[in-house]
C-alpha cells in the first residue's frame, strides 16, 4: 500500500506541476464513495499511465458527487488486471496468469474468492455466460492467423474449469481473425469477428460464425458486404431487443481493423433466424456527417447509444484513443433516426458503455472541458445528465456494475 500511495503522491505532484490536477477536500460537500453508509455496486478501472499504476475504485453512487484517486485500491501482487465481466455481487478480473473472482465488502475492498489459470491476457477477452454459473471465455491472444482460438468453460460458483477446447473461425490465407464476442442465442453461439489481411485492413464484408452451443461444432458462416468489421471485444457492440432481434454495429474505423471505404452501420439478424436481414441496414456514416462508429449499447424500446469518432478531429492513429474525438448519439433502430447526446467530446472508447438494472445506462466520458465523469442516460426522457465526477486519475478506463 505504501508504494501505491507514493506513486499517487508523485502523480499528484506531476499533475500540479502541469496544471492538470487540483483537489481541495474542504470544498467537497459529498461523501467519498466507498466510505458512505451505502452498498457498493459499481467498479471503476482507472489509469495512471504516468506512474504505471492501474487501480480500481468501488463506488455506491453514479448519479452525483465526486470520487478521488486517494480512495482507490490495487490488487495485491497483481499490478495489471483486465476487467472481464460481473455477476450480482461478483467481479471477474483477468491477470497475466489467472482469472479471479472477487466479492466486495461493505468497505468497498475487493476480496479474492477464488481463481484458476487462464489462457493468457489481452485487452479484450471474449466471453459469454452459458447459464447462471458457466462462463465461456477466451482470454489469450486477440488475433490468430489460423483462426483458432482456445476457450475455457468455467464453473464460476467453484472457480474450476469444466472443460476447454478451441473454435476455428473461417479465415483467408495470409489473413487474421479477431473475435468480437460470444453471443448465446437460440441454442447457438454467434461469433462476430474482424477478418483482415496481414496489415489489419478489413476485407469488404461483415462476418459472423455460428456454432452449436452444446457441442461448439461449427455450423455456418454468414456475411454481408454492406459494411465490415462487426463488433469489437473491448467495447459493447451488439444488442438483443425485447423480441429477440440481434443488432450488431460495425467498428470499421481506422482505430479498429480499418476499412473506411465502407460505411459504418448496424446490421440485424431477426429473432429465430441465423442470417443477416437483407432488408435492413442502418447506415450510420451517411446519417452522421460521414463519421465512423465505435461501440453500441442497446437501451431498450428499440433504442441504442452509439459511439462516434469525429473524423475531422483525427490527424493520427493515437487520436482514436488519446484525443478528444468521441461523441455519443441516441439512435432509433427501427426508424433509423439519430439524436446527439449532450456529452462533451471524450477520449478513450474502451468499456465506456453499460446498462444498469433499472434500465438506465452509464456512459464513461473522459472530457477536456468537464473532467472525467459518468453520464447517465434516462430512457424516460431520452436524455443524459452528468453524474459522479472522478478526480486524480488520467482517465477512467472501464465501468462495470455488479448489482
Amino acid at each position: 500500500m505504501k508504494s501505491r500511495k507514493l506513486r499517487i503522491a508523485l502523480l499528484a505532484s506531476l499533475m500540479l506541476s502541469i496544471g492538470m490536477y487540483s483537489c481541495d477536500d474542504s470544498d467537497n460537500p459529498n461523501p467519498t464513495p466507498g466510505e458512505a453508509n451505502g452498498t457498493p455496486k459499481y467498479l471503476l478501472a482507472l489509469d495512471l499511465t504516468a506512474i504505471d499504476s492501474y487501480p480500481f475504485h468501488v463506488i455506491e453512487e453514479v448519479d452525483s458527487g465526486r470520487a478521488d484517486i486517494d480512495q482507490s485500491q490495487e490488487i495485491p501482487d497483481q499490478p495489471y488486471n483486465v476487467p472481464v465481466t460481473t455477476r450480482p455481487g461478483e467481479i471477474f478480473l483477468n491477470s497475466a496468469e489467472k482469472l479471479t473472482k472477487y466479492s466486495v465488502g461493505e468497505d468497498g475492498i475487493l476480496k479474492d474468492e477464488g481463481s484458476l489459470p487462464n489462457l493468457g491476457i489481452s485487452g479484450g477477452p471474449v466471453y459469454e455466460f452459458l447459464d447462471n454459473e458457466r462462463l465461456m471465455i477466451s482470454s489469450g491472444p486477440r488475433q490468430a492467423a489460423d483462426g483458432v482460438f482456445g476457450y475455457q468453460i468455467i464453473n464460476t460458483a467453484t472457480m474450476t474449469e469444466e472443460s476447454n477446447g478451441s473454435i476455428t473461425l473461417p479465415v483467408n490465407e495470409n489473413s487474421l481473425a479477431i473475435p468480437s464476442s460470444y453471443i448465446l442465442r437460440d441454442a447457438k453461439i454467434f461469433v462476430p469477428y474482424l477478418h483482415t489481411d496481414e496489415n489489419y485492413i478489413a476485407y469488404d464484408e461483415a462476418t459472423v460464425a455460428i456454432y452449436d452451443a452444446t457441442t461448439l461444432e461449427f455450423e455456418k458462416l454468414v456475411t454481408d458486404s454492406r459494411t465490415a468489421s462487426v463488433g469489437y471485444s473491448i467495447v459493447s457492440s451488439h444488442g438483443i431487443t425485447e423480441n429477440g432481434d440481434l443488432y450488431l454495429i460495425s467498428c470499421n474505423s481506422n482505430y479498429w481493423a480499418g476499412n473506411e471505404s465502407l460505411p459504418s452501420g448496424i446490421l440485424r439478424i431477426k429473432a429465430g433466424e441465423d442470417d443477416f436481414d437483407d432488408e435492413y441496414f442502418f447506415n450510420i456514416t451517411e446519417k452522421i456527417n460521414n463519421n465512423h462508429t465505435g461501440g453500441m449499447l442497446y437501451v431498450g424500446n428499440n433504442k441504442a447509444i452509439v459511439q462516434i469518432f469525429r473524423s475531422d478531429l483525427i490527424s493520427d492513429y493515437g487520436d482514436y484513443q488519446g484525443g478528444f474525438v468521441i461523441e455519443y448519439y441516441l439512435v432509433d433502430l427501427v426508424n433509423q433516426t439519430t439524436q446527439k447526446l449532450n456529452i462533451p467530446l471524450s477520449k478513450y472508447p474502451r468499456r465506456a458503455l453499460e446498462r444498469l438494472d433499472d434500465g438506465r445506462a452509464v456512459i464513461v466520458a473522459n472530457t477536456e472541458s468537464e473532467g472525467n465523469a459518468l453520464y447517465i442516460y434516462d430512457p424516460a426522457t431520452e436524455s443524459v445528465s452528468k453524474g459522479i465526477t472522478y478526480e486524480g486519475a488520467e482517465f477512467i478506463s472501464a465501468f462495470m456494475s455488479f448489482e
